[in-house]
């Protein structure tokens, strides 16, 4: 990741709403998150729900993996489907 977490956000305001006066801090919110995202980034729960845990729980690959690419599947299973499950 070129930019941190900072520049992302602070660039994804700066870009959202160019008014000096009365800014919407909901464009400039979701910007934000779409700039995260576009970066690669999502915002999770540090506490996953217990429908995504079951979520997960279900899409165990099958099969023998090693315990570091266990973890990265189970990591990106979450990650990728926490907006199912978190509003």
């Amino acid at each position: 990741m070129s930019q941190s977490v900072v520049e992302i956000i602070a660039r994804s305001i700066k870009d959202a709403d160019k008014t000096l006066f009365n800014e919407d801090y909901m464009k400039q919110g979701k910007a934000v998150i779409d700039g995260l995202r576009r970066a690669g980034l999502e915002v999770v729960p540090v506490t996953p729900p217990e429908a995504l845990v079951a979520y997960a729980s279900e899409n165990i690959p099958f099969g023998r993996l090693r315990p570091t690419d266990f973890i990265r599947t189970m990591y990106s299973t979450m990650v990728a489907n926490a907006r199912k499950f978190v509003s």
